[in-house]
């Protein structure tokens, strides 16, 4: 009988979560003779989605983490050899062998960024360079959508955020990676047991309707949860019908003298729910201080914006669906930027494409920011390593910050990574020095759209 799988990210697993291009191409590089040339690649979302200004940089941690657990293993070279068919015996022994060496720059998660601008910019051999790609991709851009998809939430209340994803997550990894990037972007807590273990976190929830209809009234369920919870207990409305449900609940409250209770609601009409309750509630004379209510229900953060605005004084909201499916994916890609000739020069490359939305650019490339002397940003200048940024600095008080930062040099880590309430904290530090973060300038240095006309020429004109 065939045991099921669960298809765990096991430690032999994770440095083979490629597509199999990412290894071909390094089977032909040796067969070739070109293998080992030191590169520089870009993590780089391109295009803000539209409806959007700006991103909240997340994942860092983890990629940094694969980038140094990632190694080739016995069980990769073995399927290379009897599945795949390869018989290359130099790659099937860099396959079983290979591990990251290389540096990693990238910007702190919590950081706020533009189309364009480099994420992560990895430098190694071609071969251990490209290899993590997928990797790579699959860590750092869905945490960044989510934690942009958070902070978009907690922008329009400064209410109680819970992150309630984990049964709308598309995996178990994901369900991790999704309660860790929603506190980045501003939540205040997870419901996610394992992610509270993970960070020594308290997380909440009481109980859900399965639980109601478990029992033969609803009465009987409130007072079990009652009896378990004391004035920790969460009475869910919805199961039935909301109005007959407070009363219920107001009979427990009466009958056993509870100091505190909260309330949550969780669909139809959640504006008219919340005032009929607070109408009722004041009307028995239950003071508001007592109760806390909290909303749920595919809350986006148009929706809480609606509640906020009519009034509904909600204490809390549980957020699960679209803050973790936001409703536009990313599109980040890792391209190459530049590599080491043979004589020693730096051979810049750039994607070319007849869409410009799709171009990359070229070179070994930092993100500057300029922030005036009143403390506020001026603008981000993405230029190459080195080059003259006089024109781009109008003031000569003016601070510059390069946002790119060692991670890894030579395959060993350099930088201490921060606390997610340390994450979350730069986030907001950050937002509040934009005047005005809609139509912020994200300045390309001149030098960088001369190398990219320069292999438009040379690549683009050949095509044609």
């Amino acid at each position: 009988m065939k045991t099921p799988n669960p298809l765990w990210a096991t430690a032999e697993l994770v440095s083979a979560i490629a597509d199999y291009y990412e290894f071909s191409m390094a089977m032909a590089n040796m067969e070739e003779g070109i293998a080992g040339k030191q590169s520089v690649f870009d993590l780089v979302l391109r295009n803000v989605p539209s409806g959007r200004s700006f991103m909240v940089n997340a994942g860092l941690e983890q990629a940094a983490a694969y980038l140094l657990t990632g190694k080739g293993n016995s069980a990769l070279k073995q399927y290379l050899e009897e599945v795949q068919g390869v018989s290359d015996r130099e790659f099937l022994s860099w396959s079983e062998d290979f591990s990251f060496k290389g540096d990693l720059y990238a910007m702190p998660e919590g950081t706020i960024f533009f189309g364009q601008e480099p994420q992560l910019r990895v430098h190694e051999r071609f071969e251990e360079a490209q290899v993590f790609e997928s990797l790579l991709l699959n860590t750092v851009n869905p945490q960044t959508n989510v934690a942009t998809t958070a902070n978009d939430i907690a922008s329009v209340t400064n209410k109680i955020l819970l992150e309630g994803g984990s049964r709308r997550a598309t995996s178990p990894q994901s369900a991790l990676f999704n309660s860790r990037a929603a506190r980045i972007g501003g939540f205040t807590a997870s419901s996610n047991v394992a992610f509270g273990m993970e960070y020594g976190e308290k997380v909440g929830g009481t109980h859900g309707h399965s639980y109601i209809m478990l029992h033969p009234t609803e009465y009987a369920a409130f007072k079990a949860q009652e009896k378990t919870l004391g004035k920790e207990v969460c009475f869910l409305l919805d199961t039935y019908d909301v109005g007959n449900a407070l009363e219920t609940v107001l009979k427990i409250v009466e009958e056993d003298h509870l100091s505190h209770f909260a309330l949550r609601i969780d669909s139809g009409d959640l504006l008219e729910q919340a005032l009929m309750i607070h109408q009722r509630l004041k009307a028995r004379g239950v003071e508001r201080s007592r109760y806390t209510l909290i909303a749920s229900d595919d809350l986006t953060a148009d929706k809480i914006t609606n509640l906020e605005r009519g009034g509904a004084d909600i204490d809390k909201y549980l957020v699960g669906t679209y803050v973790v499916n936001p409703a536009k994916p990313l599109g980040g890609v890792y391209k190459l930027a530049a590599f080491l000739e043979t004589n020693g020069n730096w051979e810049l490359r750039g994607k070319i494409s007849e869409n410009p939305r799709k171009a990359t650019l070229p070179g070994i490339k930092q993100v500057y920011r300029v922030t005036s002397p009143d403390g506020y940003y001026r603008h981000d200048v993405i230029a190459l390593e080195g080059e003259d940024l006089s024109r781009y600095i109008p003031c000569n008080s003016d601070r510059v910050e390069e946002l790119l930062i060692p991670i890894i040099k030579d395959g060993v880590q350099v930088y201490d990574f921060p606390t997610l309430n340390e994450i979350s904290a730069r986030r907001k530090k950050q937002l509040s020095l934009f005047r005005e973060i809609k139509g912020y300038e994200t300045i390309v240095s001149e030098r960088i759209k001369e190398e990219q006309e320069e292999i438009r020429q040379r690549y683009g004109q050949r095509a044609a």
